[in-house]
Formats: C-alpha cells, sequence, structure tokens
C-alpha cells in the first residue's frame, strides 16, 4: 500500500507541474496579415441565453471576412426566430439550413452535414463550433492563424466550464472539464472537440469527411479518428479554451453526460478509452486508500493524504494564473468558488470520471437533447424515440446582452 501511495503522489506532482507548464507564455499576441474567408458552421438546437451570449460574442469577432451557417432540424426548432432576426440585419453574413430528422445517426451530425452541403467555393477554412460556448473577441483568429502558417492541418480548443449556479453538479463538471484541458498538448496526441474545430475546405473534402460522417453520432471522435490515420497534425493552441456554462441539469446531468462521453469513446477509440480507465481509476484508488488509511489511522497514509491536498492546492493555484491571463478579473469573479473549493471536489470528480468511465463499458443506450440513441458501432445509429429536449442550461444563469447590433459589422 506505500508503495502505491507513493506512485500515486509522485503522479500528482507530475500532474501539478503539467498545469504550471500549461500556464507559461499564456496569452501571447498574434497577428495575422492574410484574413482568408471562413465559414462558421453551427448546430442547434433550442434557444436558451447561452445561445444569446454566443451569438453576440461571435459577431464581435476581431475576424472580418466570415459567415454562419446555422443548422436546425426543423422550422419549428425555437432558435429560428433569432437566426431570422441575424438573418435580417446581415443577410450577406448568415444562412439558415433546415436539416429534416434523422433516423440512423446523430441529429447533430445530420445538421452538420446539412449545412456543409451549402459551402460556396470561396469558404476556404472552415470552422465548426457549439452553440453554447462563449468566444473571446480573438477566437477565430487564433483558430485560423496556425491553418494560415501551415503549422497545423487542424486546430482544436477545449471546453472550460464555469459553474455559475455554484451547485455541486457543476463543481463536478468543472474540476472533470478543467483536468482535461489543462494538460500541456501534444500535436499527434490531439483530439478534436466539435465546440471549436478549424479546417481548411480543401482539406476537409480530401478527407471525404462529409460522406465519413455518414450514420455517427459523435462527428468529432469520428473527425479525429480520420484525422489520424491519414496522419494528420492537430494542433490545439492553449489560448482556445472555451467557456461554457456548468448549470448541468444537476448531478445526474452530468453523470449522464460522462457516460455518454465514454461510451462514444469506447466505440470510437477504444485503445483511447482503456487508457482513460486505467488513469482515472489508478487516481481513484490513490485518493481512497489516502483517505480510508489516515482514517484508521496509518502514518503513511496521513503524510500522503496530506501532500495530495497540498499539492492540489497548488494546482489550484496554477488554474488561477490561468484564468487570471485568459479572462482577468471578470474570470476570477465568475470562477471564484471552483478555484476555492477544487482542491476538495477533486477526489469526487476522479471518482465520478471513472464510475462514469467503467459503467459505459456495455452501455449502448444515451439520450441526448431529448432524442434517445442505440449505439451499435462507429456508424450504426438507431433513433429509439423523441422527446422535448430540456434546455442544457439554466434559462436565467447568463447575463446574455441581446444586442445583435455587430452582426452586420
Amino acid at each position: 500500500m506505500t508503495t502505491f501511495l507513493i506512485l500515486w503522489l509522485t503522479a500528482l506532482v507530475v500532474g501539478v507541474a503539467l498545469v504550471w507548464l500549461y500556464t507559461v507564455g499564456m496569452r501571447r499576441r498574434i497577428t495575422l496579415d492574410i484574413e482568408p474567408p471562413v465559414a462558421v458552421i453551427v448546430a442547434v438546437k433550442g434557444h436558451d441565453r447561452d445561445f444569446d451570449e454566443f451569438l453576440v460574442r461571435l459577431f464581435e469577432q476581431d475576424y472580418p471576412n466570415f459567415r454562419v451557417i446555422f443548422a436546425v432540424e426543423s422550422e419549428d426548432d425555437d432558435a429560428v426566430p433569432v437566426i431570422r432576426k441575424c438573418y435580417e440585419l446581415a443577410p450577406q453574413r448568415v444562412e439558415l439550413v433546415v436539416a429534416g430528422r434523422a433516423t440512423d445517426e446523430g441529429q447533430k451530425t445530420a445538421n452538420l452535414r446539412a449545412a456543409v452541403a451549402q459551402l460556396r467555393y470561396d469558404d476556404e477554412i472552415l470552422v465548426f463550433a457549439d452553440a453554447d460556448i462563449w468566444p473571446e473577441q480573438d477566437w477565430l483568429v487564433r483558430l485560423v492563424t496556425p491553418l494560415v502558417w501551415r503549422r497545423a492541418d487542424i486546430v482544436t480548443g477545449f471546453r472550460w466550464v464555469v459553474a455559475r449556479d455554484n451547485s455541486f453538479g457543476s463543481l463536478i463538471s468543472a474540476s472533470i472539464a478543467a483536468m482535461i484541458a489543462t494538460v500541456p498538448r501534444l500535436p499527434y496526441l490531439n483530439g478534436t472537440w466539435g465546440g471549436s474545430t478549424a479546417i481548411r475546405q480543401d482539406q476537409f473534402r480530401a478527407l471525404d469527411i462529409a460522406s465519413k460522417w455518414r450514420g455517427v453520432l459523435s462527428e468529432d471522435l469520428q473527425l479525429t479518428n480520420v484525422a489520424v490515420g491519414a496522419g494528420l497534425k492537430i494542433e490545439a493552441p492553449r489560448e482556445l479554451l472555451l467557456r461554457t456554462s456548468g448549470n448541468a441539469l444537476g448531478y445526474a446531468g452530468v453523470v449522464a453526460e460522462m457516460r455518454r462521453w465514454y461510451m462514444m469513446m469506447r466505440v470510437h477509440m477504444p485503445v483511447a478509452y482503456a487508457l482513460a480507465l486505467i488513469i482515472v481509476t489508478l487516481g481513484t484508488f490513490g485518493w481512497v486508500l489516502a483517505i480510508g488509511g489516515a482514517l484508521i489511522g496509518r502514518v503513511d497514509a496521513i503524510v500522503v493524504l496530506i501532500f495530495a491536498l497540498l499539492f492540489a492546492i497548488a494546482r489550484l493555484l496554477a488554474r488561477r494564473r490561468l484564468v487570471r491571463a485568459l479572462w482577468g478579473r471578470s474570470g476570477l469573479a465568475e470562477n471564484r468558488l471552483f478555484l476555492f473549493t477544487d482542491w476538495a471536489i477533486a477526489p469526487f470528480a476522479i471518482l465520478t470520471s471513472a464510475v462514469c468511465g467503467w459503467s459505459a463499458l456495455l452501455m449502448h443506450r444515451t439520450t441526448w437533447a431529448g432524442i434517445t440513441y442505440e449505439v451499435r458501432g462507429p456508424r450504426a445509429i438507431d433513433v429509439l424515440s423523441r422527446g422535448r429536449a430540456s434546455p442544457r442550461h439554466g434559462q436565467q444563469t447568463v447575463n446574455a446582452r441581446g444586442d445583435f447590433s455587430s452582426i452586420s459589422s
């Protein structure tokens, strides 16, 4: 037991060092002399305040040469009126595509495939974005720059969850997201995230992504597999952490989301799934043995636990430095509770992750945005039922400005 605890503590030290390394040189300014045309493609379902926040931030981008293709399932979607309002303000910049109901693939995938069918020849760069991210003004510049400089074939970002409702479930979600987001990136080990990914249209077509998305539930994992198989370089700039609201539907909502993520990883990337499961399981055992041993009075466990908590606090200080560098005082304010409590939340977060990972081992069904799917393989999806999707986030949690005056600029 002592040997395991020492090895676990060593792994914690390495993890903390990596987070501090991640923060070195954050927020370096970049300039781009060439601004190729960009098509931002957004699959949308429903309308809440996060979507309004996304729209305002999207049309405040420092990058002038872009247009947006919004894709919905049907004309009855609650997001359609606000998208039409955007179109009225800037018809040359906004396009709405109605995909229709998916029957044997994810609805988001169906929406994206319908959107890419409307691309123009001069849409040189494609950016895929989720409708609930809060992009900074230089988001598109940072996504496009590695492609323009030919430094990468695909550029992607990661989620940073903001626990604005300060609930236990949101704090757990924020902790899990931070575990994934704040480690240094290795170009040939990166995965794409559908919430923020850029690729050249000629590369997208050369890989035949549109047809390889057919029948898929997780479009980003499928894109990752295709890119890795083609030997492409995926870059994930550290500054491309995209804030999203962590106001999930309670702890149960976090568990459902994590189980779906693990299930899709198991289906698309079984080796990565196994590796992730080993890491979170060993991490969980470390906390369980350290806390359990301390409770029964084992000196070695008590010493290791004290140091583990100190290192957890050190990691939290590194994340505080990251938040301040990316979002300033407002970022510190909105992450205040997370940055104060994560040293205590982290053991519960990694336990939740491990339980979700193992429970997804034989999982084949999931409900996502009100639609229940059966997953029989990477490209073998059946829609079992449909219900009215509840908003992913609470309606009163985001202070959306609702001012779309920048759309036509």
